[in-house]
């Protein structure tokens, strides 16, 4: 075949060949070499621009690809083919060209997929850290695992298709299978959507303390696709799957400020004097708030008498705390306060107690009752 090609074949079309291969060569050669230059440019910079990420992912490619390109016009040159194939190669049953196309889809596909994980990863390092969602955080390191396969996936299914294979066919069997596959695993799929749902409304990152309704409680140690995972107050390991998180209604304790209201109720006597009471009460909030790193500084202690109850007079003292672990400790704090200067002022918080009265001459001891008198010492 190469001798009737030899003998078939012009003086000018071997020429022009020859001129066509070394060209796309030399091209190749070229492109490699000043992109190389251009890279140990780029890398004595403190930052990796992007231009040096695309132009590293695709200089061995685009090499080897201007070089296959010199070989197929060459030989389409010699034996003499139209170069208006090269508009519909998948129509022209020439092995050759097949080969050509096989080849310049795989160098596509590779370099898609490793171009698309070295910006995924150029962005993880250096915006996504200093970034305050943690939505790119979560999201990227699934989609960096995700995109290549999908790449790889389409490139053989254009591949298939450059042979005249109908995908169709293809398509609606990985569509019937897929569907299979989703119904066998349909916890995990409803976990990886829910877990779509959280990451994406960011309302929780890690250290909130959260709590679900009827459900536990704890700080938030990592919110990802399948599950969340909280500390809890025993320092145990909570793992929620995410469904369940996109069902529950959640109390985000740090959210839109760590912050927390503390509130401390009490009771004095019915005897008491209350002007007295409400002073010794904001005395201590107040000196707490001054003394204590717990407390928020510019929030004023709010005082207020809440209702007459059966014993005492209820009331309650408001103030902020910086978070909720902060709550604790004043809380616990002012209540040794106020009882400590209640005691010295004299004020009374009485016992549950209940006052009978009864009518004089009002005792009938035909009805069993019996008033029994101490005994005489």
């Amino acid at each position: 075949m190469l001798d009737e090609i030899l003998t078939g074949a012009s003086l000018v079309k071997l020429i022009t060949s020859v001129i066509a291969l070394v060209g796309f060569i030399g091209g190749g050669i070229l492109f490699r070499i000043f992109a190389g230059m251009f890279l140990k440019r780029m890398e004595s910079k403190e930052a990796f621009p992007i231009a040096g990420i695309v132009l590293k992912s695709v200089k061995n490619p685009a090499s080897i690809l201007l070089v296959s390109v010199g070989i197929l016009l060459a030989y389409l040159i010699i034996i003499d083919i139209p170069i208006d194939l090269l508009v519909s190669l998948s129509g022209s049953g020439d092995l050759a060209i097949g080969t050509w196309q096989i080849v310049a889809i795989a160098l596509g596909t590779l370099t898609t997929a490793h171009l698309c994980d070295a910006l995924i990863e150029w962005y993880i390092i250096n915006i996504a850290a200093k970034t305050n969602t943690t939505f790119d955080d979560t999201l990227l390191p699934t989609l960096r695992r995700v995109l290549p396969i999908t790449i790889y996936a389409i490139g053989v299914l254009i591949a298939i298709d450059s042979f005249g294979v109908s995908v169709s066919p293809i398509l609606a069997g990985l569509g019937i299978g897929g569907l299979a596959v989703a119904l066998a695993v349909q916890p995990t799929l409803s976990n990886f959507f829910a877990g779509t749902y959280v990451v994406t409304e960011g309302e929780m990152k890690k250290g909130d303390f959260i709590e679900l309704e009827g459900g536990p409680s704890g700080y938030v140690e990592e919110v990802g696709w399948r599950s969340t995972k909280i500390r809890s107050r025993f320092n145990n390991l909570v793992i929620i799957p995410n469904s369940r998180m996109a069902e529950s209604i959640v109390t985000n304790y740090y959210s839109p400020t760590p912050a927390m209201n503390v509130v401390v109720t009490c009771g004095v006597s019915y005897e008491a004097d209350l002007p007295t009471v409400e002073r010794c009460a904001l005395e201590e909030a107040a000196a707490l708030i001054s003394e204590s790193e717990q407390a928020i500084k510019d929030i004023d202690p709010f005082f207020g008498f809440s209702n007459f109850g059966d014993s005492n007079i209820d009331f309650f003292v408001f103030l902020q705390a910086i978070d909720r672990a902060g709550t604790f400790r004043l809380k616990s704090q002012l209540i040794k306060r106020i009882h400590e200067r209640f005691g010295k002022e004299g004020i009374e918080i009485n016992y549950p107690v209940r006052r009978l009265v009864f009518p004089e001459n009002s005792i009938n001891m035909d009805n069993d009752l019996t008033v029994r008198q101490p005994d005489a010492e």
